[in-house]
């Protein structure tokens, strides 16, 4: 994806008519292209004007059409999503000017006004700034006690660390993960994590805010990621997020990781298979989409709308669950490829059901290489998405193909697929191969053994759910049972 689409792939609809809008008003010239550009950009058509126009003047028009979109774009950011911190920094200046020109008085006044605003966000560096300059002027008898300004510079310093040591931790583990996923190393998680925690001395007797309790809880997704152990992932942090909701810092600045910190949550109860708490927690996430106009509403419905999709269909709800997923390509709202998650949810529906035709219909529309996937949705997704290919295209008689897919599917991640957090899917795969060139096979008590043999499952609350649901289509064969029916079968706790 080129630069100038990836901006365009976050700006929602209404900036995208605020942006043709801006540009009409700009041009001068009734010959400009820039708006025919982006809309055929839109349309994924741009290839027509390059025809048109030639490749170089294309190349110039595209340029600038990109430096105006960041202009724009950097003017609704700082309008919507930073007009706090811009309203202190303001004020901030202007207080300065005074101290600088002797209206002591006043300067202390607006410092103490903006002092409440910057506490209010949990603004720590901006904080810093306001007692840095409170000190500067302490000396004058109109200032607060000296003392106190001191104390509460050191304890803001200490809040600001605080935070920048778990943003380093974060980040570490963060970056240990894309390690393991993407280029296949092996790791202790255990290890790693003491040992972060330890070096940015990451105590839980901190203050919390919606950004730190967000972090904590992308590491504890990524734990269970890694593991494929969601069960023994500790919730500790749900306390805390009960604590600040309807709190000072729970405010427009924070709402995207309060948003962001209820799908985590709801993800990890999906993953432990406790449904209920899992569409409870999504309800409270559509709760907060809806705050200051629907800030996030849209850009959040498809994480949102595919986590719901799946507790329904585990529930036994498919036909609730399809609905759902249907509503978000009917919209129209969203290009294909933010539409991914849901395809595949979708097609895992169709299948389960036994609809292959709409199955193959919609898994023929993923046209890219593995490697695009991976970079872009990730690793978790492409092998998914290969694992249910395989199994449809035994269901619809394609045997030379479904050999290829799974030679391949070794061939480039055999490494991954043979470490400890998937051992079984090997297993599964040969298992599966002997089966489709045989299937009368599924019968033999020789078959039965050999799965006892290689197929190593973690007790029933440790399984996760997902590498289960491919698990189910085996055990379906075997007890000749209806697909679905299996599947919540074998999700029930």
């Amino acid at each position: 994806m080129s630069s100038i689409n990836e901006v365009i792939s976050i700006m929602r609809p209404p900036e995208k008519r605020g942006f043709i809008k801006h540009l009409a008003l700009r041009n001068k010239r009734h010959d400009t292209r820039n708006i025919a550009l982006f809309k055929s950009i839109l349309e994924n058509r741009e290839g027509e004007i390059r025809q048109e126009i030639g490749n170089n003047a294309f190349n110039v028009l595209k340029k600038r059409l990109f430096d105006r979109i960041l202009d724009f774009m950097a003017g609704v950011t700082l309008q919507s999503e930073a007009t706090d911190e811009i309203q202190i920094i303001k004020q901030l200046l202007i207080c300065r000017k005074l101290f600088v020109h002797d209206k002591i008085s006043l300067g202390f006044k607006i410092l103490k006004r903006v002092e409440k605003q910057a506490i209010s966000i949990s603004h720590f560096s901006l904080l810093n700034e306001i007692y840095h300059t409170y000190i500067q002027y302490s000396y004058s008898d109109l200032a607060p006690n000296q003392e106190l300004l001191f104390s509460l510079l050191e304890k803001n310093q200490k809040q600001f660390v605080e935070q920048e040591r778990l943003n380093m931790a974060y980040a570490t583990i963060r970056k240990a993960f894309n390690r393991i996923e993407y280029e296949f190393e092996q790791l202790n998680l255990n290890e790693l994590l003491q040992e972060t925690f330890k070096r940015f001395e990451i105590s839980d007797n901190r203050a919390y805010n919606f950004q730190s309790l967000y972090q904590i809880a992308q590491i504890a997704d990524v734990t269970g990621a890694y593991r494929k152990d969601y069960h023994s992932i500790d919730l500790f942090f749900i306390d805390k997020v009960a604590l600040i909701e309807g709190g000072p810092t729970d405010n427009e600045k924070f709402l995207i990781y309060h948003i962001d910190v209820l799908y985590i949550i709801a993800n990890i109860y999906f993953r432990k298979r406790n449904f209920d708490k899992s569409l409870t927690y999504l309800t409270k996430m559509q709760q907060q989409m809806q705050r200051y106009n629907n800030r996030y509403y849209t850009s959040k419905l498809v994480q949102h709308n595919t986590l719901k999709a799946l507790n329904l269909n585990y529930i036994g709800n498919n036909k609730a669950a399809t609905e759902i997923l249907n509503q978000l390509f009917i919209a129209k709202e969203y290009d294909f490829n933010s539409l991914l998650n849901p395809s595949l949810v979708r097609i895992m529906i169709h299948f389960q059901q036994g609809e292959l035709r709409e199955a193959k219909k919609y898994i023929s529309q993923f046209s890219k290489t593995d490697l695009w996937y991976e970079k872009h949705i990730g690793l978790e997704w492409t092998l998914n998405k290969n694992y249910t290919e395989i199994l449809l295209h035994i269901e619809l008689g394609n045997v030379d193909y479904v050999d290829s897919r799974i030679n391949s599917l070794i061939y480039k991640y055999g490494e991954i697929l043979n470490s400890d957090k998937s051992s079984n899917v090997l297993a599964f795969l040969r298992l599966v191969k002997k089966y489709y060139h045989n299937p009368e096979i599924i019968a033999s008590n020789g078959f039965l053994k050999e799965i006892e043999a290689t197929m190593v499952f973690k007790p029933k609350k440790q399984e996760d759910i997902i590498l289960m649901s491919f698990y189910a289509w085996l055990k379906a064969k075997i007890e000749n049972k209806p697909l679905y029916g299996v599947t919540i079968e074998l999700a029930k706790l």
